[in-house]
């Protein structure tokens, strides 16, 4: 029985039908797009109306890109669920590069992990948000959560400029789904100012972007041999995609939720396929 819980944020998505046809991309410069307003990481599309999507074509995933004065933001939309399961287990790496260069020295690693109730709420206290006691007690009703992670890749250890004047936006990434699509949604700041995680580039500048998932990982191993000592076999994929901070772990059964889990469960180990692609982005100016 799929368990009750409370989400911190309920998102939904509603993909493919509204998006631009999408094209290959091979090794063509790609130009990103205006921001005309504020892009709200959410994993839903409708900031993404009218949005040129290209495919990489070892994934068949579309993918868009686009930037403000700010920040960089990237949709990333599969169709294909053994795709898509590879971001489930591993994350996503972006890697950036202002020189126009592939390297894997500074990027960002987009994670999701499961929490605890407790940590969920020491978390989200120490993002500054106030909890009542209620609502404490709402989040400890379930017991385990999925959240959300961003941390800074920064191989040599870079130095990070800091400057307590400036506010740049630390990056951030939500998921979501509707159907078999599954939609993931990214912010990476431009600027490096007090964030490891940012590019170091501005609008109108060229730049290298890389994208990397999947994979035999620690991580994917310890999940499979998990799998195997319990008796049953491959662990469940695709329970908890909704795209939320602290979204409540879906426990139901095996074969209750629809034809997207059925291929995850059924079809071959898709965890160890390493997708990888880079592109040269110009991004835009206003």
């Amino acid at each position: 029985m799929k368990r009750q819980g409370i989400a911190v944020h309920l998102i939904a998505v509603a993909v493919a039908g509204a998006l631009a046809v999408p094209v290959l991309a091979k090794d063509t410069p790609v130009s990103s797009q205006w921001a005309a307003g504020p892009v709200k990481i959410d994993g839903l599309d409708q900031d993404w109306q009218g949005a040129t999507f290209l495919t990489d074509p070892g994934s068949k995933a579309k993918y868009a890109v686009k930037n403000d004065a700010t920040n960089l933001y990237v949709l990333f939309v599969f169709d294909d669920p053994i795709s898509a399961s590879t971001i489930e287990y591993t994350g996503m790496k972006v890697f950036f590069n202002p020189e126009g260069r592939k390297s894997k020295d500074v990027g960002v690693l987009f994670t999701k992990k499961e929490v605890t109730a407790e940590a969920l709420i020491s978390s989200l206290e120490k993002a500054g948000e106030s909890l009542t006691e209620d609502r404490k007690a709402e989040l400890r009703k379930q017991g385990v959560y999925h959240m959300f992670e961003a941390d800074a890749i920064n191989a040599k250890k870079a130095v990070v400029p800091a400057d307590p004047a400036v506010k740049t936006d630390p990056p951030v990434y939500h998921s979501a789904r509707k159907q078999r699509a599954q939609c993931y949604e990214f912010r990476i700041p431009l600027s490096r100012v007090n964030q490891a995680g940012g590019i170091g580039a501005e609008p109108g500048q060229a730049i290298k972007l890389g994208f990397e998932w999947g994979g035999m990982t620690a991580q994917v191993m310890k999940q499979m041999m998990a799998g195997m000592s319990s008796g049953g076999g491959m662990p469940r994929q695709g329970a908890g995609m909704s795209g939320t901070v602290g979204q409540p772990r879906d426990d139901t059964p095996r074969g209750a939720r629809g034809d997207i889990e059925s291929s995850f469960e059924y079809q071959r180990d898709p965890r160890t396929s390493l997708h990888s692609f880079w592109i040269d982005l110009k991004l835009a100016a206003q």
